[in-house]
């Protein structure tokens, strides 16, 4: 059992156009809408490798019984929350001229102090049963930035972190099995520049030696790396043909519980997450996955370990 948590669900509506204008108006050749945000990305990932998991997350609004009627379409078992604020509705505009994504991201909306308690609450109730947790989205306000730091103090499984900045530092004393920001994320987490990659590599290691066991960065289809105090590794992703780049970080950080789940080594667990995140991208609708896919990606990914 992984147990997915996070309090960023999101309506998606996803818009396909010839040539995007700035300023005019533009006719799209095709609309889509799915439920997404990362906990939820990480859930539909977890369930199409084949996993058994729980996705815990609050929603409120006319959004909630979209989202919930996608995910019991798509057989996700959910814990879903009550939440008083309406579930935000993110828009992704696809431009099939020039193959670039540009995202209309809303806010979380804001959270009371009972509704964080009812899912801190829900996540213990559930966490006895993991073998593996993620943790993964920005915290809206109404959230203190010590909650995962709260929750991974009550979690004995291996835990995944997906977050940034003061929730990030502050989860690190409880040490998570494994971090992934990306690059601005630990920019912004170290407070500095790192405009090279030996001061990217530094900068993970801190983290390490912070409390991180793992961190894991991706540079899209360039390279990964992911280091602990002593070792650092190179990845190669796999070719794969681009379709819509939303989801992938969140499929990265699924497939990696995948394969920690199911004993993989970490190297080898990146790998997987890595093939998971490479199908993603041939994906109109996040997270919806191919394990075939996935395994032939798999294959195609190399490793090379530096240190």
């Amino acid at each position: 059992m992984i147990i997915a948590a996070g309090l960023s669900p999101a309506w998606q509506q996803i818009l396909e156009v010839d040539s995007l204008e700035i300023g005019e108006v533009n006719r799209c050749q095709s609309a889509h809408w799915s439920a997404s945000g990362k906990v939820i990305n990480v859930g539909i990932a977890i369930r199409h490798l084949g996993i058994p998991c729980e996705t815990i997350f609050s929603a409120g609004g006319y959004t909630r019984s979209l989202i919930e009627t996608d995910l019991m379409q798509l057989q996700v078992p959910c814990r879903i929350l009550d939440q008083q604020n309406p579930t935000r509705i993110c828009t992704t505009v696809l431009d099939r001229s020039t193959g670039q994504t540009t995202e209309l991201v809303e806010n979380a909306t804001t959270v009371s102090a009972a509704e964080v308690s009812a899912f801190a609450d829900e996540y213990r109730k559930q966490i006895s049963s993991a073998k593996v947790a993620i943790l993964t989205g920005s915290l809206p306000a109404g959230a203190p930035a010590t909650l995962y730091h709260d929750l991974l103090a009550d979690t004995e499984c291996p835990v995944i972190l997906d977050a940034r900045g003061p929730e990030l530092e502050a989860a690190l004393t409880q040490n998570p099995f494994l971090v992934k920001p990306n690059l601005e994320e630990l920019e912004q987490t170290l407070a500095r520049s790192l405009s090279n990659t030996d001061q990217m590599i530094k900068g993970m290691q801190e983290i390490n030696q912070r409390g991180a066991t793992w961190v894991v960065i991706s540079q899209g289809k360039d390279a990964l790396w992911a280091t602990s105090q002593e070792q650092v590794y190179r990845f190669t992703p796999a070719a794969a043909e681009a379709v819509n780049p939303i989801g992938c970080g969140d499929s990265l950080a699924a497939g990696i519980a995948c394969g920690i789940h199911d004993g993989r080594n970490v190297p080898d667990a990146i790998r997987w997450g890595m093939a998971a995140a490479a199908d993603n991208l041939t994906k109109l609708l996040p997270a919806r996955l191919s394990k075939t896919n996935v395994q032939a990606f798999f294959d195609q990914i190399e490793m090379e370990q530096l240190v």
